[in-house]
Formats: C-alpha cells, structure tokens, sequence
C-alpha cells in the first residue's frame, strides 16, 4: 500500500475501471487510493484507507462499501486507532467523512468540536438527571 498520504485517492472498480482525483470531483462512489484487500491475517486500519486533508474526507458509507463491516465497527476501529495514537479526523462540512490532518489548524478545529459535542452531551445529562420522573 502507498504511503503517500498526500497523492490524489484513486479508486478501482471490479471491472478494472481506475479513477484518480479528489473525492469531490469523482463521484458519489468510494474515492480511495488503494482499494486492495490486507492479507489474511492482517489487521486492517482505518487510516490505511484515508488520505490527507479534509477536502480528502471519506464518508463512513464508503468505509462500510470498501470494508464491508458494520458502521459500528468501523466506528470502534476509528476510536481503537485515535486512542493508540493516530490523528483521525472528522469533517464538520455537511458531506461529512474521516481523514488524516493536513495542518495544525484541521486538527485543531476537529478538536475544538469534539470537546464542543462533549460538552453538550454533559448538558443533556445534566438535564436527564435533574428532571423529575
């Protein structure tokens, strides 16, 4: 697999068709740069399969087509990866998707969402548990 993290996604279909290009210029399909499945008994990473930059996001629906794991399990892999270490992001435009920062002000703007979402979710809680029955 490449590890050229900043080379346009490439993606191959069954058919053999290949595609190159940002993944908001090839379509409504999976954009991915290598689309070859790990060998058996190697363990797959989600940051293997995203590229560089959020203008490079992966949506999750790709991750499941490209994978064909539950969402929940992707989901899982994501936060086993962040917790060990490797900087996944998530994208706060409306197409949405997963990628690897491209500079410092990406990953801190994810960040800045994460504790942001965090904190609502304390809020709710707050409110859940002081509401009578």
């Amino acid at each position: 697999m490449q590890d050229n993290k900043n080379a346009a996604p490439v993606l191959q279909h069954q058919d053999g068709q290949v595609e190159t290009g940002p993944a908001s210029q090839a379509g409504p399909h999976l954009h991915h740069k290598d689309t070859t499945p790990a060998p058996l008994g190697q363990a797959v990473k989600i940051s293997d399969f995203l590229s560089t930059g959020e203008q490079n996001a992966i949506p999750l629906r790709h991750l499941w087509d490209l994978l064909h794991l539950p969402a929940r399990t992707i989901r899982s892999m994501i936060r086993a990866e962040r917790m060990s270490g490797t900087p996944i992001l998530e994208s706060s435009k409306a197409t949405g998707g997963y990628y690897l920062p491209g500079n410092d002000h990406e990953r801190a703007r994810c960040v800045q969402s994460l504790r942001q979402r965090a904190a609502e979710i304390v809020k709710v809680a707050d409110a859940i548990e002081g509401a009578g029955i």
